[in-house]
C-alpha cells in the first residue's frame, strides 16, 4: 500500500489477497471464479491488457527483465499502451517531445 496514491478506486478480481485493500481504498472487485467479467463500470480487462502487452514485449523483444530496470520497461510499457490509438508519427513526436537529457552508460550500470 506504500506505492499507491490514496482517493482513486481500485478494481481487481476476487483473489482474497486483496481483500484488505477495503480497509485503505475504495475498493470493488470483480468475481471470476463466478464468470463475472462485468458489474456496472468495475472491470479488470483495462490492466488485463497492459499485463498482456508487457509479458508480450519480454517474451518477443527483451526476453528478460531484471529487477533493477524493471520500472523503465513499465514506463515503455506503459507509454505504448497509452499511445495505441495515435498513428506512428504522432507516438514519435510525444516520445520526442517528453524526451528529457539523457541517461550515461555509466548511470544505467550504477
Amino acid at each position: 500500500m506504500d506505492n499507491v496514491v490514496f482517493g482513486p478506486k481500485i478494481m481487481t478480481d476476487e483473489y482474497k489477497s486483496y481483500k484488505k485493500l477495503d480497509l485503505a481504498y475504495r475498493h470493488d472487485f470483480i468475481a471470476h471464479s463466478e464468470f463475472q467479467h462485468v458489474k456496472g463500470d468495475i472491470h479488470t480487462n483495462t490492466i488485463e491488457g497492459f499485463s498482456s502487452l508487457f509479458k508480450r514485449s519480454i517474451l518477443g523483444i527483451y526476453h528478460f527483465v531484471s529487477p533493477k530496470h524493471i520500472e523503465r520497461y513499465l514506463t515503455e510499457c506503459t507509454f505504448r499502451y497509452n499511445t495505441k490509438r495515435e498513428t506512428e508519427e504522432n507516438r514519435f513526436n510525444l516520445l520526442l517531445g517528453n524526451c528529457h537529457g539523457r541517461i550515461t552508460h555509466k548511470e544505467l550500470i550504477n
